[in-house]
């Protein structure tokens, strides 16, 4: 499975209407086509990010499914009035496509409830030292996934890496549903704890000093939640 990443900078006082057009064209469109999914629309939590962007994730089956949608995005009516639509009210598109590590959780249906309240989650993105980005994964996998289990804090729902050819090689995402809010705003509020040798805190130096964290929020409509 691929996954869709993008970045959407919408035009100030315009996102109801950014999100009307991907809800009512871009969803029923990339469906209707067989390639593609929409799973996810997120904003930026008030105050934690830039203003008026969205991120969207829309799964692909495969690569040749990712070659005919983007077939079928050059040539459908349907894409075309997307299309038209979309940049009456976004500035600017950022794209890549990511594949899930090896040992990330596999993306459940479960949180396809259409009248669940909408998730706040942790999108991290990690850029590895360079030739690190397996080492970086592995440790992923087997230090901080078993630690965020224990804590409870939050869940990893994802880790996925940018495919090769549609982005920087030397980076990593992390979604993370917020279960604890008030662990969490702890966290906000007094930083980390001390770290002790094999907290993750101190075993991440080891692969990475650099990552951006933002809080997002799903739209009322998000497929997931």
């Amino acid at each position: 499975m691929l996954y869709l990443h993008e970045t959407h900078e919408i035009v100030g006082g315009r996102m109801g209407e950014f999100e009307a057009a991907l809800r009512d064209l871009w969803k029923p469109a990339v469906e209707r086509s067989g390639f593609g999914r929409l799973l996810w629309c997120w904003h930026h939590t008030h105050g934690t990010g830039p203003s008026y962007q969205a991120i969207t994730l829309t799964a692909i089956s495969d690569w040749k499914a990712w070659g005919e949608l983007v077939d079928a995005r050059a040539k459908s009516d349907a894409f075309a009035q997307w299309n038209r639509e979309t940049w009456h009210f976004r500035r600017e598109l950022t794209s890549k496509l990511l594949q899930p590590a090896s040992w990330s959780p596999p993306l459940s249906d479960a949180a396809a409830v259409s009248d669940a309240a909408p998730t706040l989650y942790l999108h991290d993105t990690g850029w590895p030292y360079s030739g690190k980005l397996d080492d970086y994964v592995n440790a992923l996998g087997t230090i901080y996934y078993p630690q965020t289990r224990r804590s409870q804090m939050i869940s990893v729902d994802a880790c996925w890496v940018t495919c090769w050819g549609t982005g920087r090689y030397h980076e990593v995402v992390l979604l993370q549903k917020i279960l604890n809010w008030e662990a969490f705003s702890r966290l906000l509020t007094q930083g980390e704890h001390q770290s002790r040798p094999g907290d993750w805190m101190e075993e991440g130096l080891k692969h990475r000093d650099r990552w951006e964290s933002k809080l997002l929020r799903t739209a009322a409509w998000s497929p997931l939640k």
